[in-house]
């Protein structure tokens, strides 16, 4: 479909609307690329409740989950729910040391209209726009000596790549951390930052409040707790590269990616639950910061020219039926008990499916650790403890495969 047709239906959609038509709005099908997809839809998720709805509930699969049971509690409801929140109006300032002069801008000036609009403030909201806030990195935040321990990074004009300052509902000067701390490694949107130590953060804050710290420095690098179930459970930060190939998000794969929308709504409502429930975005953020996230692909990476025919062909027999080649090599769920790694997370009391992800491979030759326990340190040590399941393949047959993988 063009994309003048999409638009064409998108403007059906709120020309009903206006008419008072009501009902749930027939969804326009989605196209090959997604940007387009979200530019066209951009003004029904910004205006059309009912639309919202649908995308929120098509995209938990598990309603009966205390995660989604929240969610489906509370958004895009006729009445009530957080539809209801103030409106933040996010004032940012990047966070430099010793800087006593703090200026603050406005994150979004105008709505965007363009493509090109849309996906510069996706692409600011990636870097600027305060996802998670917590105690502990308040105290970080403060912590100039312990940076480089903890693996975090700064940028040439000394701020903190990641951290952010914001004005909050109240009015009060806050610190938060942007999806570009976990997923920006070296400044390269979508690159999981595997040197980050958020566990050993934890620590030193808990021990600066003379409270131990030891449940947290079993983290390790690259690792994040983002569930609020007062379960020790931290998955491995993954790269967010062929994010629109994707089907299911969150390592227990809680998420089902139906469309593009269902990265807009797990960024809208994953701020109003990491915020307290004291605001929400602006709908243009999040979908901004959707539509960018869709269009991230894999850098590609300079590799001997091998001959890989060998290691494809064993890829396409002994990986192929569950990383599919046309998902960005990600796949469906796969039952945690047929898996060497951890199965913990797959039995999280509150995203618990049972099953893991199966994550796509596009860029796996730039760095592990690997798996969603991050148990792997190299892929060579992946394909030694015969993942999936315990079997492992042939010495000949891993160096081909090898091959193959680091093309990807």
């Amino acid at each position: 479909m063009k994309i003048s047709q999409l638009m064409a239906l998108a403007t059906l959609s709120l020309s009903l609307l206006a008419c008072g038509g009501g009902g749930k709005v027939t969804q326009a099908p989605e196209p090959d690329e997604p940007v387009a997809w979200m530019q066209a839809n951009a003004q029904t998720y910004l205006h059309d409740r009912l639309w919202r709805r649908a995308r929120l509930e098509e995209t938990l699969w598990r309603p009966d989950l205390p995660y989604a049971q929240k969610l489906l509690e509370n958004y895009a409801l006729e009445r009530g729910g957080w539809d209801l929140l103030p409106v933040l109006d996010f004032q940012i300032a990047p966070l430099i040391p010793g800087d006593t002069d703090v200026e603050f801008e406005p994150l979004m000036r105008v709505e965007p209209t363009t493509r090109e609009e849309w996906l510069e403030l996706g692409e600011r909201a990636f870097w600027t726009m305060p996802m998670r806030r917590d105690a502990y990195l308040e105290w970080v935040s403060e912590q100039p000596e312990v940076w480089d321990e903890l693996g975090l990074e700064q940028r040439e004009d000394g701020s903190l790549r990641g951290f952010v300052r914001y004005i909050d509902p109240r009015g009060r000067q806050k610190v938060g951390i942007t999806c570009g701390l976990c997923h920006g490694a070296g400044g390269e949107a979508g690159k999981a930052n595997r040197a980050v130590d958020l566990g050993r953060a934890r620590a030193l804050f808990m021990t600066s409040r003379g409270l131990s710290g030891e449940p947290f420095e079993s983290w390790g690098r690259g690792k994040l707790d983002v569930t609020s179930d007062n379960v020790n459970d931290p998955v491995a930060i993954p790269n967010l590269w062929a994010a629109s190939q994707q089907r299911y998000y969150n390592a227990s794969g809680v998420v089902r990616v139906v469309t593009p929308a269902s990265a807009a709504v797990r960024f809208e409502t994953q701020y109003i639950i990491n915020h307290s429930y004291e605001a929400r975005p602006h709908r243009a953020l999040p979908w901004a910061l959707g539509m960018y996230v869709m269009g991230l692909q894999a850098p590609q990476v300079a590799h001997e020219q091998q001959d890989i025919k060998e290691g494809s062909a064993i890829f396409a027999a002994r990986c192929a039926g569950c990383h599919l080649p046309e998902r960005g090599y990600s796949g469906e769920l796969v039952d945690a008990s047929a898996l060497i790694s951890d199965a913990r997370i797959a039995h999280s009391l509150t995203r618990g499916t049972g099953s893991y992800r199966v994550p796509g491979l596009r860029g796996i030759s730039q760095g592990g650790p690997y798996l969603h326990d991050a148990s792997a340190a190299t892929l060579e040590e992946l394909l030694e403890l015969g993942h999936p399941s315990g079997e492992a393949l042939g010495q000949p047959e891993r160096v081909e495969l090898l091959r193959f993988l680091r093309t990807l």
